[in-house]
């Protein structure tokens, strides 16, 4: 048999099986991420559904709530720090009423207020929850010089609640705008604080 013919029948068998070789390496690869991608595919389903079913829990709705915590306020170039107070009456899952009673302190100067009004909340996750509100009152100011005079005040604002246990929740942040016409002056001041919430009864 030619030498020449020998030689060009085991190139092309090795030209062969180097094809099959790369083919089952390519289909070995290709299988092996396939193979990968189940698991993390079943992850991602895992946490998608977790996360849905953690949002569609609803509170259980507290009759009370009493609120308690620090407030900042800066007003007309000073800055005041204080508390805060807040009493809460729900009438359904999304609505109440709210007293809110607040003070704050900068040395000699000191201002506070007492407003009322409704008090919002979304309750559609079993741990975080939205509040807004828009509360209507007086507001107390003293100056440096120890007089006291009094107004119109209103506060609009909201925060976000993280439920501890059915009994505590922990008002991570509240924002609000504080606007007061004292003594012929109207001021729009940032308030932001944080604080503790109690809860009492079930609606």
């Amino acid at each position: 048999m030619n030498r020449s013919v020998l030689t060009q029948d085991s190139i092309e068998i090795g030209h062969s099986l180097d094809v099959r070789f790369q083919r089952s390496e390519w289909l070995r690869r290709t299988g092996a991420r396939r193979a990968m991608r189940i698991p993390v595919l079943l992850a991602f389903a895992f946490v998608f559904c977790a996360v849905r079913s953690a949002w569609s829990q609803e509170h259980e709705v507290p009759q009370v709530e009493i609120l308690g915590g620090y407030s900042y306020l800066h007003s007309s170039g000073t800055n005041f720090n204080g508390w805060k107070a807040t009493l809460v009456g729900n009438v359904n899952s999304w609505l109440g009423i709210a007293a809110d009673f607040d003070g704050g302190y900068a040395g000699g100067p000191s201002e506070h207020s007492v407003t009322v009004g409704p008090h919002f909340v979304l309750r559609k996750n079993k741990r975080w929850t939205p509040v807004g509100y828009g509360l209507f009152g007086v507001a107390f100011e003293k100056s440096d010089s120890g007089e006291s005079e009094h107004g119109f005040a209103t506060e609009w604002g909201g925060g976000l609640d993280y439920e501890v246990s059915h009994r505590w929740t922990i008002r991570i942040f509240d924002a609000t705008a504080s606007i007061t016409h004292v003594a012929g002056e109207t001021h729009v001041s940032p308030k932001v604080g944080v604080g503790l919430v109690l809860n009492l009864g079930k609606k």
